[in-house]
Parts: C-alpha cells; structure tokens; sequence
C-alpha cells in the first residue's frame, strides 16, 4: 500500500513524513531523492535553477514498487500525482508558510509563489482531480511529531495502521469468526497448501501441529493457550521472541508493532502475546508481503489457509475501518 503526504513546498511535510515513518514502520520514499538516485529528470528549468523530474517516470517507478507488495510512505509536493491508496495534503496557514520560508532562506518569489498555489489550493484540487482518496491535515502551529500522529490517526481509519488499541465491537465477532481463505476440517490437509511458501501460523494448536510435522513456519504467534486454556505445548523453543500485549476483545498497537517487526527480522520470529493473539491474522494480512501464506485455527469450524495478495489486504482494510469507525 502507498500513502502519499503531499502538500505545497513550506507546509512540513518532510519532517511530518520523517516522524510519521517512525511511528508506523513503513519505510519513507522522497520522491525528489528518487528521483535523483535514478536520474528521472527530463530537463532543467532554469528560471528556478533545479531540474525538472519526470513525473511519468517516477509513476512507472512507484508502480513497480505496488506490485511488489510494499507498503511505503511518499513525500513530495507532487506525491499527489502518483498511485496511493491514501493521499494526506498538508495545508498550512499563508502568513506562517512565509515565516518558514523565511527561515529556509527562500527569496520573495519562490515564497510568494508557493503561498498562491496554497491559496488556490493546487495540491488538493489536483489529487481530487486525479480521483485519489484524499484528505487534508493543517499543520499551522503543530510540531512535525504532532502532525504525524495526525496522520497516523488518519491511516488507522482507512485501515492502514493501529494507533491505538482497538475495541473489537460485539456486533463484528461472528464476522470475524468467517473463514477468509480456505478452510479445511483437518491441519492435515491445510498443510499441503502452505508447503513452499513463506508461512505465518497463528495460534499454539496451528503452530504446534505444524511443528510436529517437522514444519517450521517463518513466523509463530502464540498466546500459550488452545480453546483459551493454558497449554503446555512448547512451541517455536529456538525462535528469536517477540512480545506484544493484546489484551482479549481488542487489537492493539503493541500487536501491530510486533508483527511489524517480525516481518523486518529477516530470520524465524515467535511473537508471543500476552493475552490473545486471534487478532494478530488481521496486521498480518496488512504488513505481510504477497504470496506469504497465513494458516490459522477457528472455533468449531477448521483450519484456515489463507494468501495475501491485493484482495487479502482490501479485506483486512475494510475489517479494521469498521473496528475504528466503531470507537
């Protein structure tokens, strides 16, 4: 997935994209840096003495990257203009927009400049324009920290990310108890279909089975219980382990991070919960790259074998826009 935070030059959003990269994991993409790394230019303007980026290019670049499977944070004042699923404009009051400008060392034109294409909204008219989902952040008289957790707020609620813990409503727990990929009445049989490919088993009973059958998946998550009673299964004894908080009936940040984290490891991780780890195939959905397999139990129905890929993450979106929209 790509969120894209664009907004006129003097608005902050290198510095909000900087602190936001750092409360949510995703890896940052300065658009101008890319373009620079990858010699995307299509010529110099020298009226403004800088080069001029090849914005198809650098759309042809970004969309090799989406199909990869990443998820990614880009920052520039034409972010806008590439494929996201988000796209956040910073706005910033004029008067405080000069007083920045100022401080960087702009001359008067190149700040006048950019104060009228404020005014006039250009970067939010021309998103909407473009069809993308888009909202706006004003960063008048905020820190960068403080704009970022704005914008962390504003990926919780289109399903990217979790801020904060999550109460899962009543009236969505039989909708998450349905099976989102395959189900089989035996583990047995999952196991055919997860053989090969990078493997997320949640829950002690899935991990175990799996274990038993000399299966090692790339990452465990276990809450030391099976049907919510302790169990003296040991799973995953020579795992690097990672500990999360969920307490039961929520999805939490500490989870979000976890798995997060398990992901960057680069070498078999346990995540072990303290609390119930059932929430955690949600962020896998979502933080897991394609391809990457999930097998899962659920109560009383079977083993659940599911793949991630573009449609995967659509639905986990959509689960946890209902979750925020809720709180």
């Amino acid at each position: 997935m790509i969120v894209a935070i664009s907004g006129t030059p003097g608005t902050g959003k290198t510095s909000a994209a900087r602190e936001l990269s750092e409360i949510t994991g995703w890896e940052l993409v300065g658009l101008n840096e890319l373009a620079e790394k990858n010699g995307l230019h299509s010529g110099y303007d020298e009226e403004r003495c800088c080069k001029i980026v090849d914005i198809k290019a650098i759309n042809s670049e970004i969309k090799r990257l989406i199909s990869s499977g990443k998820n990614l944070l880009i920052e520039s004042h034409y972010a806008h203009e590439m494929p996201a699923d988000l796209v956040i404009i910073l706005r910033t009051n004029p008067d405080e927009m000069r007083r920045r400008s100022e401080k960087k060392g702009w001359d008067f034109n190149k700040t006048e400049e950019n104060v009228l294409a404020e005014i006039m909204e250009e970067c939010k008219i021309e998103s909407l324009e473009n069809g993308r989902n888009t909202r706006e952040l004003d960063t008048t008289g905020k820190t960068a920290k403080e704009s970022a957790m704005n914008m962390a707020k504003m990926m919780q609620l289109d399903g990217m990310f979790v801020l904060e813990k999550l109460r899962i409503p009543k009236e969505m727990r039989e909708e998450l108890r349905e099976p989102y990929g395959k189900l089989f009445d035996d583990i047995k049989k999952a196991i055919k279909h997860v053989k090969g490919t990078v493997m997320v088993s949640v829950g002690d009973e899935a991990g175990y089975t799996l274990q038993s059958a000399g299966i090692k998946p790339d990452i465990i998550i276990v809450d030391g219980k099976i049907r919510r009673k302790p169990t003296d299964n040991i799973v995953g004894m020579d795992y690097d382990t990672i500990r999360a908080e969920n307490e039961t009936g929520y999805l939490t940040h500490e989870l979000w991070m976890g798995v997060d984290r398990s992901m960057k490891a680069g070498k078999p991780v346990k995540i072990q919960v303290d609390g119930e780890e059932d929430m955690a195939v949600l962020p896998v959905m979502i933080l897991g790259s394609y391809g990457m397999s999930i097998i899962y139990g659920l109560f009383d129905k079977g083993v659940c074998v599911l793949k991630i890929d573009e449609e995967t993450r659509k639905t986990a979106r959509n689960l946890i826009r209902k979750i925020a929209a809720s709180q």
